[in-house]
């Protein structure tokens, strides 16, 4: 299994702090990244071993309507408020690594590192279909994310989703 890994970086013109309490609520993923669904834990405070679940569905060929959905267990494998960020996730056709990293800097620097690895008959399209999907939507995801959190209408205390699904 070959393993993929994106990379991006944003200024954006908020406190550390404020972005990293909203990258860290799964909950609110699919507000900024259009591969997410939803998300749902058993409790709002997540710390290292903590677990989470999220729907994500993807078009993996862009002019076919075909859209795959797929069930992501999360665990929380490292954090260092407000610093960085990581979480491991797996389902039957990918295992996935997202680490945030954080540095305040006139607002704040972001840096969202992507490791995914394609399982079973999925790999064979990988390179050819998922990661330019995949690069594709990490950029709008960027873009989305900043726009949130710059916007004059941010709101970090929306009601929280709990509860496995």
């Amino acid at each position: 299994m070959q393993e993929f890994k994106l990379v991006n970086d944003i200024h954006i013109h908020r406190p550390q702090q404020e972005i990293f309490e909203y990258v860290t609520q799964p909950w609110r993923w699919h507000e900024w990244h259009p591969a997410s669904e939803s998300a749902k834990a058993d409790h709002t405070d997540l710390s290292v071993g903590d677990n989470f679940d999220e729907v994500v569905s993807m078009r993996p060929f862009a002019l076919l309507p075909i859209r795959m959905r797929r069930h992501l267990r999360w665990t929380v494998m490292a954090e260092q408020a407000p610093h960085m960020w990581e979480v491991h996730g797996t389902s039957p056709t990918i295992d996935v690594k997202v680490r945030y990293e954080l540095h305040a800097v006139n607002g704040t620097q972001f840096r969202r590192t992507f490791h995914f690895t394609v399982k079973n008959w999925m790999r064979h399209i990988a390179k050819s279909f998922v990661l330019p999907r995949m690069e594709k939507q990490s950029g709008i995801a960027m873009e989305n994310l900043k726009a949130a959190l710059e916007s004059q209408t941010f709101d970090l205390t929306l009601p929280i989703p709990l509860g496995a699904q």
